[in-house]
């Protein structure tokens, strides 16, 4: 369950939200539906689903959100997934806020993410259902005062229900991603608004480097002037 101050829609009859085009936008659904915005969830309590023409058990009937990519079946898939928020502070509070929490549990720091390069969920029945988020920048939030320290290599990953339950407080201000999010159905136009959130706490992991290495020597050649070898 969500915080009961958390609402989430999803609403592809918009084509825009505050001047910004969503790409989440269709007039019809892949299988020929009419479509419509859902409250998915209400002051934090789930109270529907994205729906196909593939029924489930209490919601039998589509509700415009059937998509796939082109030769898949299409299945019950985001549109523009709107998250909004009734209590909400500025950005300068939501960092206070941030630095007094990390100092109640005892921390030297919190973090602040502001950029993600894409993540990916587990949503399949009888598999763990969890979520890992790649972040871009990361930064360690210190709350004694020392300027904020970038992060490097840093994967956000849970559970959906355990850290979102965690949600203390939103910012006042809308951020919205415009993109492609893949699943059994394919890949598919979305976009997703939502202002930013402070989480009493989340789990972090290290990315995986990898083993590559630069060459030791450049390419043969590499300094022979243009027209020839020396």
């Amino acid at each position: 369950m969500l915080p009961e101050f958390i609402s989430v829609s999803d609403d592809p009859t918009l084509r825009d939200l505050g001047g910004t085009p969503l790409s989440g936008f269709y007039e019809f659904d892949d299988e020929g539906q009419p479509a419509h915005r859902v409250e998915l969830v209400k002051d934090g309590i789930l109270t529907n689903f994205l729906m196909s023409r593939l029924p489930v058990k209490q919601f039998s009937n589509s509700n415009g959100h059937g998509r796939g990519q082109p030769g898949l079946m299409p299945t019950g898939r985001q549109g523009n997934l709107i998250v909004t928020s009734a209590k909400s502070v500025s950005d300068a509070e939501l960092r206070n806020l941030l630095i007094e929490h990390a100092k109640r549990q005892g921390r030297a720091y919190g973090l602040r993410f502001d950029e993600i390069s894409g993540g990916s969920t587990l949503t399949t029945r009888g598999a763990p259902q969890v979520f890992q988020v790649h972040p871009v920048m990361v930064y360690r939030v210190y709350t004694d005062g020392r300027p904020d320290e970038l992060v490097r290599g840093v994967n956000i990953l849970g559970t959906p229900l355990a850290a979102l339950g965690r949600i203390i407080v939103t910012g006042n201000k809308t951020e919205i991603f415009d993109g492609e999010c893949g699943a059994e159905s394919g890949a598919i136009p979305v976009a997703a608004a939502s202002p930013a959130m402070l989480i009493s706490e989340i789990e972090v992991e290290k990315q995986n480097q990898g083993h590559a290495r630069p060459p030791i020597l450049p390419p043969p050649g590499a300094n022979e002037k243009s027209g020839g070898a020396q």
